[in-house]
């Protein structure tokens, strides 16, 4: 399609810049139709439009020009030579900016002149801090530009004296927009660095720590696998408890240690994971709580139910459920293996009987215990907190 611009990188919330390649003044509307996404002449048309409708579309560019970036490709830009249409149409924006001036202020023609004079070394200015100050020819076009918006500012100034109070309003609004087109531009583009380069130390020292992260964590268990790349059970090991350790990384920040109930039973899984070559990854509904004496009786408890279902099961994965909601903690572990009978466990054997309920209804709890021969084993540990 001519004259659509091409359709800018995808980004969730893309910033609109200024598109120095195909600017005619400054590129403001060619950077609005690329962030639009519709062709360039309609951006233009609606700028010179609007400047007959009391300067609007002049301010609303100038803005623009002053407020939004200039796009980096990092690559020589090469000007293209302006065609009579765009030449045009920023000479008709110019007149309607200072015909709707003339009209709307009353002012009379060297005033309109006066003002033109400004608007011209305004333009010269501001395309000089697009280019940027590091050559002497940029220098002496922002001295230029800088010269003319000062003579224009003190002559609206002399021939407002004479022109009762709208001359005066006028000199003090052309006062404010003349060094406003000097000062703004110096700030926006101090806070744009400030800003850039804050997010590129953000994005440096999120590089930083993940390159330690791997170093610390990835590569050494890749080389200790290479050492011992001849046990398979020492690998497996290795590469679950690398595995876990990532996830929490990567998905559980927010449980930093082990001070909290859910965090110690993610230690705990680990643990029972690491000795006995089972997969365990505990899934935790609701707010965390922290970890007391009460309820570190249910992950003990809970921990001694993953080592039983590892140990006697015979399955290569075992379930945990932990939730707590309306004030009560309740965790499950679950098997799909063999199952055994409750009622049946000889009584010099204490895992169940001792380590698991004994120890939750010390402090308040409850157990509930399910085993099939089919079905395998479900035990929950209830406690109100």
């Amino acid at each position: 399609m001519g004259g659509m611009p091409d359709s800018p990188p995808y980004a969730l919330y893309p910033k609109m810049k200024r598109d120095r390649s195909q600017r005619v003044v400054a590129g403001v509307a060619s950077g609005a139709a690329r962030h639009l996404g519709i062709d360039v002449k309609w951006v233009r048309l609606f700028f010179v439009t609007a400047s007959f409708a009391g300067g609007f579309g002049a301010l609303l560019y100038a803005a623009m020009w002053m407020f939004v970036p200039l796009s980096e490709t990092g690559e020589p830009v090469t000007r293209k030579r302006l065609s009579p249409v765009n030449l045009g149409l920023v000479a008709l924006g110019f007149a309607g900016a200072l015909l709707a001036l003339q009209v709307s202020s009353g002012a009379g023609a060297t005033v309109v002149f006066v003002l033109g004079v400004l608007i011209v070394g305004a333009v010269i200015a501001l395309q000089a801090y697009d280019r940027g100050t590091g050559t002497l020819a940029n220098v002496a076009a922002l001295t230029l530009g800088a010269v003319l918006i000062i003579a224009g500012v003190l002559a609206v100034a002399m021939l407002g004296e004479s022109a009762g109070v709208a001359g005066v309003v006028i000199s003090v609004l052309v006062t404010v927009v003349g060094v406003g087109v000097l000062v703004v531009p110096l700030i926006v583009k101090l806070a744009n660095s400030l800003v850039a380069e804050r997010e590129a130390k953000a994005v440096a020292n999120q590089r930083a720590e993940i390159a330690s992260r791997l170093h610390d964590s990835v590569l050494q268990t890749l080389a200790l696998i290479q050492k011992q790349s001849e046990d398979p059970e020492a690998v497996a090991r290795l590469a679950r408890s690398q595995e876990r350790e990532l996830r929490a990384w990567l998905f559980d920040d927010s449980v930093p240690n082990h001070t909290t109930t859910f965090a110690a039973l993610h230690k705990a899984a680990g643990e029972v994971e690491d000795m006995f070559g089972v997969v365990i990854q505990p899934v935790t509904v609701g707010e965390d709580v922290p970890f007391d004496e009460r309820t570190e009786a249910v992950v003990m408890a809970a921990r001694e139910a993953m080592v039983n279902a590892a140990k006697h099961a015979g399955v290569d994965a075992v379930d945990v459920y932990a939730e707590h909601l309306a004030g009560e903690l309740t965790v499950f572990v679950r098997d799909r293996g063999t199952g055994f009978n409750v009622n049946a466990i000889p009584h010099d054997r204490h895992g169940v009987r001792d380590s698991i309920i004994g120890r939750v209804e010390k402090v308040g709890g409850r157990v509930g215990v399910e085993s099939s021969r089919s079905n395998g084993s479900e035990i929950e540990l209830a406690l109100t907190l």
